[in-house]
């Protein structure tokens, strides 16, 4: 049996992550921006199913739960195109995705959707693709993309597309980790935060970026103190309504909530003796009934 037609169908999953390290240290020539970032990948997750279907050519891209994110708009349909340039395969395909990660919440939704859109493709088709083109197709994508083809746990720099896998004590360290999770009623746009931060010029040391993950790495720095996000500094102080909330949770339960990447979610490690339903009442009365909260854990798997 030829392999290619072997299967018909692939369900995927498409974890969401969060950024327990984001310095941002300069601005490129090509007008994206240098970090260095520490990225996990969460439970959370959406569900991608892809299958093949009768017409030559064919791409449907459908989400039930936002008519917004169907079409050729999805970076999915993108992850199918640039995989049809490379590859030179026209077989029909639909992609549905079943979405639970918010969208503008700094947990690389989209970006992980066309990921595992990119996997199933390369599943459903007998592995034509090795580890390397995979990462080229993901980088074709955008940034953060690279990230979700790796073991979980990351490295970043660059423009984030340069990933190295983290393993050992720290990857241990962190597996199972229950986390809290809030998104307040509105997104935040990436693209707009990156012109904000450039505006203030106050780009983060690289010397002591590098310093700071290397101690992590090493044992020195425990994770708990890893927690860095130069976003945080546009972020706190264009919506004003974030910081008196993490100093409330802090003083009720002890948390300490940082911003994901651009946001707008916000995430705490989170001991497992703590009521999940106390802390979301204190964030529902502060933020109202239309934010969201979720209960996730740190998983590599």
């Amino acid at each position: 049996m030829n392999p290619k037609n072997a299967i018909s169908q692939v369900s995927l999953k498409a974890p969401a992550k969060i950024n327990l390290f984001l310095a941002i240290t300069e601005k490129r020539d090509d007008c994206y921006h240098e970090i260095n970032s520490i990225l996990s990948t969460l439970e959370l997750s959406d569900q991608i199913t892809l299958l093949k279907t009768g017409k030559r050519d064919e791409i449907t891209c459908n989400c039930k739960e936002d008519n917004s994110l169907s079409g050729s708009n999805n970076l999915a349909y993108r992850a199918i195109e640039e995989w049809r340039k490379f590859t030179g395969d026209r077989t029909g395909v639909k992609v549905s995705i079943t979405k639970r990660i918010p969208q503008m919440a700094g947990l690389g939704g989209g970006s992980s959707d066309a990921v595992a859109t990119l996997r199933a493709l390369n599943i459903i088709n007998g592995h034509p693709l090795g580890q390397s083109e995979l990462l080229g197709l993901a980088e074709k994508l955008g940034s953060d993309c690279p990230f979700f083809l790796l073991n979980g746990l990351g490295h970043a720099r660059a423009r984030g597309e340069q990933v190295t896998n983290l393993s050992g004590p720290r990857k241990k360290e962190l597996d199972g980790q229950r986390i809290f999770l809030f998104q307040p009623p509105l997104g935040f746009s990436t693209s707009l935060l990156y012109e904000e931060f450039a505006k203030e010029s106050s780009y983060c040391d690289s010397i002591w970026a590098e310093e700071s993950v290397e101690q992590w790495k090493s044992g020195i720095l425990p994770a708990c103190k890893l927690f860095y996000n130069d976003f945080e500094k546009v972020i706190l102080k264009k919506y004003l309504f974030l910081k008196p909330l993490f100093q409330e949770l802090e003083k009720c339960f002890g948390l300490q909530f940082h911003v994901s990447g651009s946001g707008s979610c916000c995430f705490s490690f989170a001991p497992p003796e703590q009521s999940a339903n106390q802390v979301m009442n204190v964030i529902k009365k502060s933020l109202g009934e239309n934010s969201h909260f979720w209960v996730s854990r740190i998983c590599f798997g």
